[in-house]
C-alpha cells in the first residue's frame, strides 16, 4: 500500500474506514471505542463484525503481505479463519467479553491472547509455533492444543507481596518443550513450584521475582535456563543439578547468588562444553526496588517527583541504618513530604501505604510490616 496517503477499507462495511499508515510502519491496530484503552489506527464500535480478508489487497514496497503485525481489541474472531489462507506471523488478541475460537488450522506464527476478566476457549493448531498468554490465566480454557513449541506466559500479579502467584494447571500443556515466565521484578513473587506439570520441559525462561526455586531440580530435562531481573535466588539449585544443561544466561540478577552461579559456570565449563554461558549485571538488591519499585507512577507528575525523591533518599538511608529508630525516622521523613502535597486521596494513600511496607523491606533489621503500619498511621495527614 501507498504510506503516508490517505486510503479507505472495507473493514465494517464497503469503504468504511480511512487510514493512513506512516512510511516503514508494519503493523496495524484496531480499537474497539468505549473499551479499549490506548492508541490505535482505527476503531470500530462495539460488536462489529470484521472483514479481515480487506487486508488482501495490501503489501510492502517489497511484494510481502502487509500488515505483517496485528493487534486487535475487540471480539470479533473472523480473523482465525481468515488466517488459513492468509498467514499472519504476529496476531494479539484482547477480548473483551468471554469468546471461543477454534485455531486447529490458523496459520499464526506468533499469537498472543489477553485475558482481562472472561473466560477465553481455545482450540490450538500445529501452526502456532509461538502462543503467549497474559492477564488473568485462570480465564483460559484450553480445550485441545497441537504440541507447542513455545510457551509464554504473563500473568497479572499484584504489587503488594502477598502469597506467591501460581500458575493454573494447564493439562494440554504438559508436554511443551520450552516455557518464558514473566512477572515483575518487585510485588507478587512467581511461584516456581507450579513449573512441576510441565514433565517435559527442556528450556526454561523466567524473568522477575521467583521464589521456590529449589523446585527445578525436579525438572530433570532442563538444557538450557534463563534468568532476568531476579531480585532474589536464595534458594537456586546448584547449576550441577542438571546433567543436560549447556546454555544458561542470568542477567540483571541478584549480585550474591549471581557469583556463586558464575563460579559454578566456570567450574562446570571444564567439565561440559556450552553453546552458550554467561552471568552479568549483577545487582544489589536495592536496586530493583530502586528501579522497579516505587509506587507514585500514576501520581500528578509534580507530586510523583516530590514523593519518588524522598522515597530514593529513604531507601539508600534505609539500606545502611544500624537501628529500628534510624529505619523509622527515614520513613517518618517521607510520610512528612506527602503530608504537604495536594490531592492525596484513597488510591494515593494506598500507594504510600505501599512504599513505606518496601521501604522497610529493603532493610536488613527485622522490621514487621505491622510495625510499619504504626508509623505510617500515625504520621500521615492523608
Amino acid at each position: 500500500m501507498q504510506k503516508d496517503q490517505p486510503v479507505c477499507i472495507s473493514l465494517t462495511a464497503a469503504q468504511s474506514h480511512k487510514i493512513t499508515i506512516p512510511a516503514g510502519q508494519g503493523s496495524f491496530s484496531i480499537g474497539t471505542k468505549g473499551i479499549s484503552k490506548g492508541k490505535y489506527d482505527i476503531w470500530v464500535e462495539k460488536g462489529d463484525v470484521i472483514q479481515w480478508n480487506c487486508f488482501d489487497e495490501f503489501s510492502t514496497p517489497a511484494g510481502s503481505r502487509w500488515p505483517r503485525f496485528f493487534y486487535y481489541a475487540g471480539n470479533d474472531n473472523g480473523f482465525v479463519q481468515w488466517s488459513e489462507q492468509r498467514p499472519v506471523e504476529d496476531f494479539h488478541w484482547f477480548p473483551y467479553e468471554s469468546v471461543s475460537a477454534d485455531l486447529t488450522k490458523a496459520d499464526i506464527g506468533n499469537f498472543h491472547v489477553h485475558a482481562a476478566g472472561e473466560q477465553v476457549e481455545l482450540k490450538l493448531g500445529s501452526k502456532i509455533r509461538r502462543l503467549y498468554l497474559s492477564g488473568n490465566l485462570a480465564q483460559f480454557h484450553i480445550k485441545q492444543s497441537a504440541r507447542i513449541p513455545y510457551l509464554h506466559l504473563s500473568p497479572d500479579t499484584v504489587k503488594k507481596e502477598i502469597i506467591p502467584y501460581k500458575l493454573p494447571v494447564f493439562t494440554k500443556f504438559e508436554q511443551v518443550p520450552h516455557i518464558d515466565v514473566n512477572v515483575p521484578p518487585v510485588g507478587q513473587a512467581f511461584d516456581c513450584e507450579s513449573l512441576l506439570q510441565f514433565t517435559n520441559l527442556k528450556s526454561l525462561s523466567l524473568s522477575g521475582n521467583l521464589t521456590n526455586l529449589h523446585a527445578l531440580k525436579e525438572l530433570k530435562h532442563l538444557e538450557s535456563i534463563e534468568l532476568r531481573y531476579v531480585p532474589d535466588l536464595a534458594d537456586m539449585p546448584a547449576l550441577a543439578t542438571w546433567s543436560q544443561l549447556t546454555y544458561f544466561i542470568g542477567w540483571n540478577i541478584e549480585e550474591e547468588t549471581g557469583k556463586v552461579l558464575k563460579k559454578e559456570l566456570q567450574q562446570l565449563s571444564k567439565e561440559r562444553v556450552f553453546t552458550y554461558a554467561s552471568v552479568s549485571k549483577l545487582r544489589k538488591k536495592i536496586w530493583f526496588t530502586a528501579e522497579y519499585g516505587i509506587p507514585f507512577a500514576g501520581w500528578a507528575d509534580k507530586n510523583a517527583k516530590l514523593a519518588t525523591k524522598a522515597y530514593k533518599t529513604a531507601l539508600k538511608e534505609i539500606s545502611k541504618a544500624k537501628t529500628e529508630n534510624e529505619v523509622k525516622v527515614s520513613i517518618v521523613e517521607v510520610i512528612r513530604l506527602i503530608n504537604t502535597l495536594p490531592d492525596i486521596e484513597t488510591t494515593e494513600r494506598e500507594d504510600a501505604g505501599l512504599a513505606v511496607d518496601q521501604l522497610i523491606q529493603s532493610s536488613s533489621l527485622s522490621i514487621t510490616s505491622e510495625k510499619a503500619n504504626q508509623w505510617f498511621d500515625e504520621y500521615r495527614d492523608f
